[in-house]
Formats: structure tokens, sequence, C-alpha cells
């Protein structure tokens, strides 16, 4: 039976591969594409929001620090979230000074984070698609070589040609069957830089997330 399907696989050769490798690069274009414009929308005026907010905290205006996020809260009308708007109007409405109930700094760095992680969800949002794709369509595109490979040297055992006709058509069915590998790190490459790219860019979020939030419970425990 294990005979009888690798003769199948044989019989196949490289060609579906080739199209699922093309499918997997459309979806990597495409995802590539929505993480690029989420990440540009969710991060549209955030250095302004962050100075004007950090402005307004060391001079203790806390109602108007609120007014603030919640400004920039119904702007984004819950769409393209960052991590900083969220997070700083849960540590706004806990302060006794914006009006809220005042809590222990521990308790705010929980409420902070909480507010960061349910955030980060939709920041890491298809980035491990993008990374499986790029480790592993190598690998597939090497396969379909090697399916190809096979389906050369049967297709020769089959048709009968010897000598230099037989050593050329081995050597375009194995030329033809390189090409898997050539898609394969085709669709590879620009998904492996796609999620190194967008991975650097939530890491410097998530930093400068947990900076603001450090600073305002650092201002409000004062």
């Amino acid at each position: 039976m294990i005979n009888a399907v690798f003769k199948a696989f044989t019989v196949l050769g490289s060609e579906w591969v080739l199209v699922i490798l093309l499918l997997l690069s459309v979806l990597s274009i495409a995802m590539t594409l929505e993480r690029w414009q989420f990440y540009r929308k969710a991060q549209s005026g955030i250095v302004a929001f962050r100075s004007s907010l950090r402005t307004l905290i060391v001079e203790a205006k806390w109602k108007e620090s609120l007014a603030l996020v919640e400004a920039r809260i119904a702007a984004k009308k819950g769409k393209y979230p960052d991590l900083e708007t969220d997070m700083a109007y849960t540590l706004l409405t806990h302060t006794k000074a914006a009006g809220g109930q005042a809590v222990s700094p521990a308790s705010m760095n929980q409420l902070a984070q909480d507010s960061l992680t349910r955030s980060r969800i939709a920041w890491d949002k298809y980035l491990t698609v993008l990374a499986s794709i790029g480790s592993n369509t190598p690998f597939f595109g090497l396969f379909g070589t090697v399916l190809g490979i096979m389906k050369a040297f049967a297709d020769l055992g089959t048709g009968g040609a010897a000598g230099a006709q037989g050593a050329t058509q081995v050597s375009a069915g194995i030329a033809e069957a390189l090409v898997a590998t050539a898609i394969g790190l085709f669709v590879a490459i620009p998904a492996v830089v796609s999620y190194n790219t967008f991975q650097k860019r939530v890491k410097t979020a998530a930093m400068e997330a947990d900076a603001l939030k450090s600073f305002l419970i650092g201002s409000m425990m004062k």
C-alpha cells in the first residue's frame, strides 16, 4: 500500500505543490498588507497623544488627561487599537484625582497589564501564520522538487529512452522540479522579513506602552 501511495505521488509530480505555494504566497502578501495597514492606523497620532498626555500628567491635570484619552478612544471608534490609549483610560479612571477610586500600585499595575494584554491580541494577529509560512515553505518546495525528480526518473523508466536522449529527459525533469524549491524560497523570504519587521514593531510599541504605564502609575502615587 505504501508503494502504491508513493507511485501516486510520483505520477502527480510537483505541479500541485507549485499551486499550493502560489496560494501561500497570495495569503502571505494579503496578511502583510493587512498588518501594515493595521499598525499604521493604530499608531496614527500616537506620538502627539503620548506627549500631550505626559504634559498634562506632569501638571496634575487629571480630568483634562482623561478627556484627552476619551477623545482618542471616541475618534478610533473601537478600530485599530493602540497599546496605550485603553491602558491609560483604565489607569485614569481608577485615580481619585480624576473622580475614580484610588487603588494600590500593585492593583493598578495588574489593571494596566490586563488592558495591555487584551490590546496585544489584536497586534499579534496573523504573525504566527506569517512565521509558519516563512519557516515551512522552503521545505514544502524541497518536497515538490523531490517529487518532480522522482517523476522525471519514472518517466525515463516508462518511456524507454536511453543514452543522450534519456539524459536530456532527466535533466529537463530535474530542472523543472527545482522550480518548486525556488518558489518555496521566493514565498518564504518576504514572509520572514515581514514577520521580523512586524515583531520589532510590536515589541517597540509594547516597550513604549510599558514606559507610559510606569510613568502614569508613578505619577498617580505621588
